[in-house]
C-alpha cells in the first residue's frame, strides 16, 4: 500500500519549477475536475483513433489505481481496439488487498494472455496500477515487454494525505489482519530491468500523487501533460502520447494478432471479461 517517505526526490533542471512550486504538494479538490478531462476526450478527434498510429494487434493491459476497478478503464479499452490492439483487464478485482496478492492475480491475467497471444504483454498501469505493473515486470521480464504509468508512484509510494489515511484503513481493516500478507514491510518500489521499456505520463495539476514523485529517473522517459489525476485515463493527450509510445514496440505477429484485435474490438469488455475477473 502507499506509505510515507522522507526521501528527497531528485529532478533534472529541465524539470525544475519555483521553490515555492516545488515545495508544494497535491491539492485534491482539483479532482473535482476530472470531468473536463473526460469531455475533452469526447470531443478529441484521437478518441475515434484519428491522427494517431496504428497499432498492430499485440496485446495491451490495462491496470486500474488504488481503491477502483477495472471498469473506469472502459473508456481506454475500446479505444486501444478501435487503433488496432487487443486490450484487456487486469482482472485483479478491486485494488485494496495486499500488494502481493494484487501482483499474484496480475500475474496470472498476464500470463493467460501470452499464452492467448503468443505475444509480450504491454501493460498500462494508472496510479497504484503502475506499481504493480513494475513488480510485475521485475518478476516476469520474460512476458513483459512495455510498462507506461499514468500518475504512479515510481520515487516513492507516497500520496496525499487523504488517500494516505484511506490506505491505512484498508491496511488495518482488510489486508494485514489476514495475517499471511507481508505488504506491511515491504515499500519497495521496483526498478524493471532495462530489457522492459518504460514510460512515465504525469501531470503537474495532480492532486492526488505528487508529480515529482512520479518521474522516472531517467527525464527521456517523463512526459508532462495536463489535467487531474482521475483524468488521466480520459486525457487526450495521454491517448496521443500512449499510442506513440505503443507503436514503437511492434509485436511479432502482426497479422494475426491485429485479426484478434478487430474481433474483440466489437464485443462487450463487461460481459465478457468481468466473470473472468472473478474467477
Amino acid at each position: 500500500m502507499f506509505t510515507a517517505s522522507t526521501g528527497v526526490l531528485k529532478r533534472s533542471r529541465r524539470q525544475a519549477r519555483p521553490t515555492d512550486e516545488r515545495e508544494s504538494g497535491p491539492f485534491i479538490w482539483r479532482e473535482a475536475l476530472w470531468v473536463l478531462d473526460w469531455l475533452s476526450l469526447r470531443l478529441s478527434p484521437v478518441y475515434l483513433g484519428c491522427g494517431v498510429p496504428r497499432g498492430d494487434g499485440s496485446p495491451v493491459i490495462l491496470v486500474p489505481g488504488f481503491l477502483a476497478t477495472d471498469a473506469y478503464l472502459v473508456e481506454m479499452y475500446f479505444w486501444l481496439g478501435r487503433i488496432g490492439y487487443a486490450p484487456y483487464f487486469s482482472r485483479i478485482g478491486i485494488n485494496a488487498d495486499c500488494v502481493h496478492k494484487l501482483t499474484r492475480r496480475l500475474e496470472k491475467t498476464v500470463q493467460d494472455v501470452h499464452a492467448e497471444t503468443g505475444s509480450p504483454v504491454r501493460i498500462i498501469g494508472h496510479s497504484l496500477g503502475g506499481f504493480l505493473a513494475r513488480r510485475l515486470a521485475l518478476a516476469r521480464p520474460d512476458i513483459v515487454s512495455h510498462i507506461i504509468s499514468l500518475g504512479a508512484p515510481i520515487q516513492s509510494l507516497e500520496a496525499h494525505p487523504a488517500l494516505m489515511n484511506a490506505a491505512r484503513w484498508v491496511a488495518d481493516r482488510v489486508v494485514h489482519p489476514q495475517s499471511d500478507c507481508e505488504c506491511a514491510s515491504d515499500h519497495c518500489v521496483p526498478t524493471p530491468p532495462p530489457s522492459i521499456r518504460r514510460a512515465s505520463l504525469y501531470s503537474h495539476d495532480d492532486g492526488m500523487i505528487d508529480w515529482r514523485n512520479c518521474l522516472e529517473p531517467d527525464p527521456s522517459l517523463n512526459h508532462e501533460v495536463g489535467g487531474t489525476h482521475i483524468g488521466l485515463v480520459f486525457n487526450p493527450h495521454v491517448y496521443r502520447i500512449v499510442a506513440k509510445l505503443l507503436a514503437q514496440t511492434k509485436g511479432p505477429s502482426r497479422r494475426r494478432l491485429a485479426k484478434r484485435a478487430g474481433k474483440r474490438a466489437g464485443r462487450d469488455p463487461i460481459l465478457e471479461d468481468a466473470p473472468r475477473q472473478a474467477a
